[in-house]
Parts: structure tokens; C-alpha cells; sequence
């Protein structure tokens, strides 16, 4: 299995580039004295495309829109305000005047245990300025690393796929994941708490209040991530916390995938461009109240290299959330039928990147593909809905929600469950067991190492992660159900019901054999370590 990259520079060599170089490597497509800055190892040029004006947020704030041109060719439409992020040395706090000397005005912290905070340039400079100014030859020695906070547009990843069979029972999902099978086995724990990143969610709906406990809202600043009325997809995030962790067993509504779990909801998305700094105030939040798992069913409008600070927000929590455990971070593929780049959000080390398959187990027309997935979950099309007119239904719930979108907080639910079964395990360890647990997705053709770009490792499995934490049974030798007899390495390989042998996924996995499934195992560890 592939390390997924992470995107390192160190402060020597950013310390070389400098704003007078911009131009030159910027392409032919852009004048040599076009400006740029550096992103962990990527140097970004940028075209500024006008002067300030205000946006149309509730906030007005003065944004430039820039153009952002990648080595690779990529552009994305962006704009530059008054900040920029920056990585500071140690001890840099402690020599405030240094700090005025250099031009230097602290905002506010973002993420201080890794160094990042909201800074602005006393000269009256907008943000690519300073960073320009701080990575260039005057660069203060307190400075690690500096880049513009950049705002640019998120989507949440919609809801395009509804099922073609309309007589599936309402939570077709959970019976394709044999959810009732992994609740026998633990309910999860209220100790388990989800963030859910998205929209903002209905904090009264009927199956979601009693599971909410205090959220934030990065657009606003404030503590209140209720919907904003009228703004698209308003209904997103509320859809997602339902297939998370609705009430459950209350006799309303729909059971939600871990049912004892904790919820909390971060509105970061609405209908305009926000700041790369809203979105590591949402991984600090979830840093803070110590999240198990943050579900993130969003990612950047335009396909764009995950900027460095993001990056390193993720891995932090990946890293040292949870007491130290580390978060589980899921993020959605993506519905836009294409290739997923190594340099994107889902291939950040500490991301584990859901994709999106039918009833069928069969790939569905949008879910994005590449070697960043790991894995699939089912589209979980039937979920909670915002009460009353402002929702998608008059009912309070939707049986049009869908996409990559659904995808991931279903396989955030059965995370929420192994991390309530076995909390001593680390994130790593529970990204391997969900890994190697897998059902070979039927109609996959997986690699050497048991991989496969549109279905990556397999289904996740609940039932056969709980029995390996838990240890209550044998990890199953096969998916294809008990006494299959079909061993692979003790893999759950095998996709139930497939006997047919038309599923040409069976065949490929078969091929495999015994020494490609220890691989499998033994990449997924090195994945995490590396």
C-alpha cells in the first residue's frame, strides 16, 4: 500500500526563497515579477486579478481575488485579505518586541501546539505581502514558515447518487453492513465523541438534540454552529450528524451508526470562499475537546495541493488528539468522477479517505478514484433532514441525501464503534484494523497489495473490526460470511453473498493469495509510521 505523502520542508530551504524570486519560476503564463510564496515544498504564483472590495459575507471584509498557479500547472480562483498564517519558532512569544520590529501584529492563535497563528503586517500590507515579506531575505529569525490566508470556495460534497431500486428497505445501508450484528457487540459510549465538520446542523431536531453538545461556529466566531437559513446545502451537515449518531432506539425517526456516541457539529462552510484559517480553527476545536472521530464530508471547490498548514492541523490531531491516541480523521472522496492527486486533502497522512459504492457494492458514476482511497462505505441515502420548511422533506428526514457526502459519516458511525470498543488503541492501529478487516469489494481488481483505486482496500467491515478488537471470535478468515472456508491471510477478502463466481473481484483476490494479504497488513502499519 502506498504511504500517503506528507508534504515536508524544512525552514532552511524555505528560508531561501525570497519575494524577488517570484516571477522568475513562475511559468510563461504569468510576468516575471508576478508575486508567489512557498507551501511546504510547493512554490504557488500568483496573479492578482483586481483591487480590494468587500465581500457579501455577514462580516464584510476587503479581499483581492488572486489567481493561484501550481507547479503542476493547476490554477484555482482565491483572494488575499489583511492576514496571513504563520509557523513560529519556539519561544518566539516571548520577544513581543522582536515581533513589532519585524512588522508583525499577532490576530490570534490558530493551532499554538504546533506553532500556527493569524498574523497581520503593521505596514499596512495584505497578507500575501507579508508572507512574501517573511519568506523573503529579511525574514525574522522567530519565522518558520509563512503563506497568505488564502480564501477559497468549499463544497460540501453532494448529493448526487439516489438508489435505483425504490423498494430497499429505508436503512438499505446499515443492512448491507450488518450494523444490527456490530451493535450486539457495543452500542458505542458517550465518551465517544464525533465532531462533525460540514454545513452547520439543526441542533433541535427532533433525533439529534439529545446527542449535541457544544459546537463552534468558525464563520461567525462564535459558539452557536446552527444552519444559516437559505444558504445551499443548508441541510448537508444535519444529514451527515444523523447517519453519525442519531437517537437511537427512541422510537422516532432513524437509528444512527453508533448509537451511544457523542456528537458535536462545526459550521464551516456556506455560500462563500472562507479562509484556510477557518478550517484549522476547526481541527483545533476538535483538537481541544478531544474528538475520537471528525467526520469532514467537504473539500475544496477547485482540486487544489492541501496547503502545508492544513496539512499539519490534520496530522496534529491525527497525532495527538484523544488524550494523545490520535483522532480518527475521515474525509469523503470527492463526487466529481476523477483521479484524486497525492498532494490533495484525502492523501494527507492522517486523513483516512472514504469512497462511495451502491446497493450493488458496485462503484457508484461520481465517486472520485486514486491511490489516496482506503476504503469504501455504502451511500447512507436515507438521514435526518432540517425540521420543518427549510429542510429537503416535510417529514423532518430526507431519502435523497447521497454521494461520497453519505459515504463517509457512515463509515465515521463504525469508526465511533471501534473507538468506544478498544480506546487504548491508537488511530493508526484503528485505521489498520478497519484496513485489513475489509470486504473485497466485489467488482474490484486490486493490486499486489490489496489495493484497488475506485474501492481501495474493501467495504469496511464492522462486524469483523469489533471481533479483532474486542477479541470475542477470530478475525474472520473470509467476508463471504461464517465458515466460508476461504482463508486469505486472515483478511476479511472474501464479499458475502458472492458465490456466483460472475464477481470478478473473487477471482483477482484469489491471485492474491497468502503473501499478498501479509503485505497488505504490513503496508497499512508503515502507512501510519511513515
Amino acid at each position: 500500500m502506498r504511504h500517503k505523502p506528507s508534504i515536508v520542508l524544512s525552514s532552511a530551504a524555505l528560508l531561501l526563497v525570497s519575494a524577488g524570486t517570484g516571477g522568475a519560476l513562475a511559468g510563461p503564463r504569468l510576468a516575471a515579477s508576478a508575486p508567489s510564496f512557498m507551501d511546504g515544498e510547493r512554490r504557488v504564483a500568483v496573479e492578482r486579478l483586481g483591487p480590494a472590495a468587500l465581500d457579501a459575507s455577514s462580516t464584510p471584509r476587503a479581499l483581492a481575488p488572486v489567481r493561484l498557479r501550481y507547479p503542476d500547472g493547476r490554477t484555482v480562483q482565491a483572494s488575499v485579505g489583511a492576514t496571513a498564517i504563520v509557523e513560529l519558532e519556539p519561544g518566539a512569544l516571548d520577544a513581543p518586541d522582536a515581533l513589532g520590529a519585524a512588522g508583525v501584529e499577532l490576530v490570534r492563535p490558530l493551532m499554538p501546539s504546533i506553532g500556527l497563528w493569524l498574523v497581520r503586517d503593521t505596514g499596512g500590507g495584505d497578507g500575501l505581502d507579508l508572507a512574501q515579506r517573511l519568506q523573503g531575505a529579511a525574514r525574522p529569525a522567530f519565522v518558520r514558515e509563512a503563506i497568505p490566508d488564502l480564501h477559497v470556495r468549499l463544497k460540501a460534497r453532494g448529493a448526487p447518487f439516489a438508489p435505483d431500486d425504490p423498494h430497499l428497505p429505508d436503512q438499505w445501508y446499515f443492512d448491507d453492513l450488518r450494523m444490527q450484528e456490530a451493535w450486539g457487540r457495543t452500542l458505542g459510549d458517550a465518551a465517544t465523541s464525533i465532531v462533525v465538520i460540514d454545513t452547520g446542523c439543526d441542533l433541535d431536531h427532533p433525533d439529534l438534540a439529545a446527542k449535541m453538545d457544544p459546537g463552534l461556529d468558525v464563520i461567525d466566531g462564535d459558539d452557536d454552529p446552527t444552519y444559516q437559513p437559505g444558504e445551499q446545502s443548508v441541510s448537508h451537515g444535519t444529514a451527515c450528524a444523523g447517519l453519525i449518531a442519531a437517537d437511537t432506539d427512541n422510537g422516532v425517526g432513524i437509528a444512527g451508526g453508533c448509537p451511544a456516541c457523542r456528537l458535536r457539529c462545526v459550521r464551516l462552510i456556506d455560500d462563500e470562499p472562507r479562509p484556510i484559517s477557518a478550517s484549522v480553527d476547526a481541527f483545533e476545536f476538535a483538537l481541544e475537546v478531544n474528538a475520537s472521530v471528525v467526520s469532514n464530508s467537504w473539500g475544496y471547490a477547485d482540486p487544489m495541493p492541501v496547503p502545508r498548514v492544513v496539512e499539519a492541523a490534520i496530522n496534529r490531531l491525527f497525532d495527538a488528539g484523544r488524550n494523545g491516541k490520535g483522532a480518527l480523521v475521515l474525509f469523503a472522496a470527492g463526487n466529481d468522477d476523477r483521479e484524486i492527486l497525492d498532494d490533495e486533502l484525502q492523501a494527507v497522512r492522517g486523513v483516512l479517505a472514504v469512497g462511495a459504492v451502491n446497493h450493488l457494492e458496485d462503484a457508484t458514476s461520481f465517486t472520485n478514484r486514486g491511490s489516496a482511497i482506503d476504503l469504501v462505505a455504502p451511500t447512507g441515502t436515507l438521514s435526518t433532514d432540517i425540521a420543518g420548511s427549510e429542510g429537503d422533506d416535510a417529514s423532518d428526514y430526507t431519502s435523497r441525501f447521497g454521494g461520497t457526502s453519505s459515504a463517509c459519516p457512515v463509515a465515521a458511525g463504525v469508526a465511533g464503534l471501534l473507538v468506544s470498543a478498544a480506546p487504548e488503541r491508537t488511530a493508526g492501529e484503528l485505521y489498520d484494523v478497519m484496513i485489513r478487516t475489509a470486504r473485497l469489494a466485489p467488482y474490484a481488481i486490486p493490486d499486489e497489495s490489496g489495493h484497488d483505486p475506485i474501492f481501495g482496500h474493501g467495504i469496511i467491515d464492522p462486524v469483523a473490526a469489533l471481533r479483532e478488537v474486542l477479541g470475542d471470535e477470530p478475525p474472520p478468515l473470509s467476508g463471504g460470511g461464517e465458515g466460508d472456508g476461504e482463508e486469505h491471510a486472515g483478511c476479511a477478502c472474501a464479499s458475502a453473498g458472492a458465490g456466483s463466481g460472475e464477481r470478478r473481484g473473487l477471482a483477482a483476490a484469489a491471485l492474491l493469495g497468502l503473501a499478498a494479504a501479509a503485505r497488505r497488513r504490513c503496508a497499512a502499519r508503515a502507512r501510519r509510521r511513515g
